[in-house]
């Protein structure tokens, strides 16, 4: 089976679809060949609706291997999704007071503002951190 194949390419497969690239991996493989890591990705896949336990039972699995995945592509997830420099534009006139703004995003994200004086684009900052720059 070709790495990242054309079969291999779709975001989400149905349990029938996985099951079935097993098998065939399965059958074509050289003893001991490990897993390639587009069906670990296909199985992976199946954690938005089965548990570890269920995907390593229905596609027979080490569990742990399954669990070690799942942990391991949230992990890749939530990096992929975390804002790594907001340029802020401080040319605007300075103004009185001050203020402090936190947000927070699913998975433990946060972030706080303390603003004395000059008024950045929050909008633009919102979003960079919601992920919708």
């Amino acid at each position: 089976m070709e790495k990242g194949g054309p079969m291999l390419q779709k975001p989400e497969f149905t349990l029938i679809e996985v099951q079935q690239l097993f098998e065939g991996w399965r059958r074509r493989r050289k003893r001991r060949e490990r897993i390639p890591d587009a069906l670990w990705d296909a199985a992976i896949s199946l954690s938005r609706h089965l548990s570890a336990h269920r995907i390593a039972k229905l596609l027979r699995l080490n569990h742990t291997a399954v669990r070690n995945h799942i942990h391991a592509h949230k992990e890749r997830e939530e990096i992929k999704q975390t804002p790594t420099f907001v340029e802020l534009d401080t040319t605007t006139e300075p103004t009185a007071g001050g203020c402090t703004i936190e947000m927070e995003r699913p998975g433990r994200l946060r972030m706080t503002i303390c603003l004395n004086g000059a008024c950045p684009d929050l909008v633009g900052i919102s979003k960079a951190f919601f992920g919708e720059a």
